[in-house]
């Protein structure tokens, strides 16, 4: 075993020298951890491809203070997409928000919409005056022809998957249970574009 003849000062300038090595590295630490203002990243600059995996680009929409695409950080919840996004507008209920969801990349958040509003506006009835296209509809609107049930929209959804295109109300005598007079009473509610 080796043996330090050290004198009491030489111990001394050791302890001082120790001291000021865990200092600095205290000081390198602490002052290499990013503050809320660095953290806070502005969505002009380029993302470097590596931080996108642990960034979420999340849409905050609709009644809020400043509406906007945000990054925000993984594991973060709506509650923090509202706060980046200033808050809901005075007097906006999101009562009916789930302010405690994590969020999911490339997700939009609606703030202000209630579930009882649709942006859409309602589909109107089909009627011979409001024709359904046939290469557009979807199941549910089949279904509401008369006469037809959720079994037969299916049989029409894939007859068109497998055509490609329907280009005559005439095609569908081709499914089975859409002859005779089923046909001709659903016939005048159709069209083709």
């Amino acid at each position: 075993m080796i043996e330090f003849n050290l004198t009491s000062e030489q111990k001394r300038g050791l302890i001082f020298v120790f001291a000021a090595m865990i200092g600095l590295g205290g000081f390198y630490f602490l002052n290499s951890r990013p503050t809320l203002e660095q953290a806070a990243i502005n969505i002009a600059e380029p993302i470097p491809q590596q931080s996108l995996a642990t960034q979420l680009i999340i849409n905050v929409a609709g009644k809020v203070l400043n509406p906007g695409v945000y990054q925000l950080p993984q594991g973060s919840r709506v509650i923090d997409a509202l706060k980046a996004a200033g808050n809901q507008l005075k007097g906006v209920d999101i009562s009916d928000i789930n302010l405690a969801r994590v969020l999911v990349d490339g997700e939009q958040i609606l703030i202000g919409a209630s579930n009882h509003t649709s942006l859409k506006a309602k589909p109107k009835k089909v009627t011979v005056d409001n024709p359904l296209d046939l290469n557009q509809a979807t199941l549910a609107q089949l279904d509401t022809l008369p006469g037809i049930g959720p079994v037969t929209s299916q049989r029409i959804i894939d007859y068109r998957k497998k055509v490609g295109r329907i280009n005559s109300v005439d095609e569908l005598k081709k499914i089975s249970g859409l002859g005779g007079a089923k046909f001709e009473e659903i016939k005048p509610l159709l069209r083709v574009l």
